[in-house]
């Protein structure tokens, strides 16, 4: 299942990688720096699942996906970082439907991507 992924990520680097490995898939990509240009960016295009980085400068990532679920409440999310699974636990289910460590292989990257995708379809 191919969709429109949003990727917010405050790396250039790791949001160029993610977005090719994604293209590569079949997928079609978006990048956002930050919570408040991906929330901008929802405003004008819808996606079918956002990708997204916990510790980013301004919102930071469990604050955007809150404000995201406000306002998308059945937009899948997955928090990509570099945190213990237990620190956002607390989140998935609520505001975060799945979590990818960081660092993670593109084969946990597609198999997250997709199993999140096939769940609300």
């Amino acid at each position: 299942m191919s969709g429109t992924v949003l990727i917010v990520e405050d790396d250039p680097s790791i949001r160029e990688v993610m977005a090719e490995a994604l293209a590569a898939q079949g997928h079609s990509a978006m990048v956002a720096a930050s919570g408040e240009e991906a929330l901008t960016l929802l405003e004008i295009r819808p996606v079918d699942l956002v990708i997204m980085d916990l510790r980013m400068p301004g919102m930071n990532g469990v604050e955007t996906a809150i404000a995201m679920k406000h306002r998308w409440p059945h937009r899948p999310i997955i928090l990509c970082t570099v945190c213990e699974e237990w620190r956002v636990r607390d989140h998935i289910g609520r505001s975060i439907q799945a979590y990818l460590p960081k660092p993670f292989t593109f084969h946990q990257l597609k198999d997250t991507v997709e199993t999140t995708l096939a769940g609300v379809s």
